[in-house]
């Protein structure tokens, strides 16, 4: 079989629930397939075994910082590089489109691909959700990662374009680790906003003019640094909530549309704002 001509790059940690089906969809198509684990404490290392001998481990920072790390030190043999995170997962369509991509000669240093976002089984249509594009197929001379703490951006030198066919997202670890996992992050993003309270100037802020431009998602970064920061705390959840069960028409999802809406639209920024109200107050965080 004539493999692909690039090299997926695989970020874990403790991703054993997830692992098989993300490394299912590439094993045979991909010429190369990287493992860059945060040292897992479970199944994950054996998992990717069974796949790859390219398995190595460096101690976590953040996504940005890992995912240059990888672009500066792995051994890539090609000029494409293709980010997946392990709860994605390629399609058919998407393998062939890529193929027929990277086989078609001139065209764009990176590309778009739209994900379908599985929640508790289902793929939620509606709240925006079907709306998800990520900037993940890149050449990797022209690409690197921005961000830090909760959130990071891919910029690419050049032209961007997008794919048609989708991958998937379906994270199996349960809603307990999405719960966990958000409460950590929103400890992140209430620095973040500490961080606006005391004039910082943000992501877009500290880029130049035309890497900003390049930017991946650079109109939801300016809408989040300028317009989302300054609205109400502890109010705008509420509004964000609206937007995307009503506006967008979460509801037509059913009950998982709801579940996710609710946590992810209106708990999760909620959590943020609470965070921030008790960094404000200067609130020691709690011991061991």
């Amino acid at each position: 079989m004539i493999r692909t001509p690039l090299a997926v790059i695989v970020l874990t940690f403790n991703e054993e629930a997830n692992l098989r089906f993300c490394l299912d969809s590439v094993k045979d198509w991909a010429d190369q397939i990287f493992i860059v684990d945060s040292f897992s404490t479970d199944r994950t290392l054996e998992i990717a075994g069974e796949y790859t001998d390219n398995i190595h481990q460096n101690p976590w920072r953040d996504w940005a910082h890992q995912r240059n790390w990888a672009l500066e030190h792995l051994p890539l043999q090609h000029d494409w590089v293709l980010f997946l995170d392990a709860d994605e997962r390629l399609t058919e369509g998407l393998r062939r489109e890529m193929a027929a991509v990277l086989a078609g000669g001139p065209s764009p240093d990176g590309f778009y691909i739209r994900r379908h976002f599985f929640f508790l089984g289902k793929w939620l249509r509606h709240g925006g959700y079907q709306k998800d594009y990520v900037l993940r197929l890149v050449r990797r001379q022209k690409a690197r990662s921005l961000g830090s703490g909760a959130r990071e951006y891919v910029t690419v030198q050049g032209a961007l374009g997008k794919l048609q066919h989708p991958m998937v997202h379906e994270d199996r670890k349960g809603l307990g680790f999405w719960v966990d996992k958000h409460n950590k992050l929103a400890s992140l993003e209430a620095l973040e906003l500490q961080g606006f309270a005391e004039n910082h100037p943000g992501l877009l802020g500290t880029l130049e003019t035309a890497e900003s431009r390049r930017i991946e998602h650079r109109a939801r970064i300016w809408l989040r640094e300028r317009v989302w920061v300054r609205l109400p705390g502890l109010i705008r959840p509420i509004f964000y909530f609206l937007y995307r069960y009503v506006f967008q028409l979460g509801f037509l999802d059913g009950k998982e549309g709801l579940i996710y809406c609710f946590l992810h639209g209106f708990w999760y920024p909620f959590l943020i704002d609470a965070k921030y109200l008790e960094l404000k107050k200067g609130v020691p965080p709690p011991g061991p």
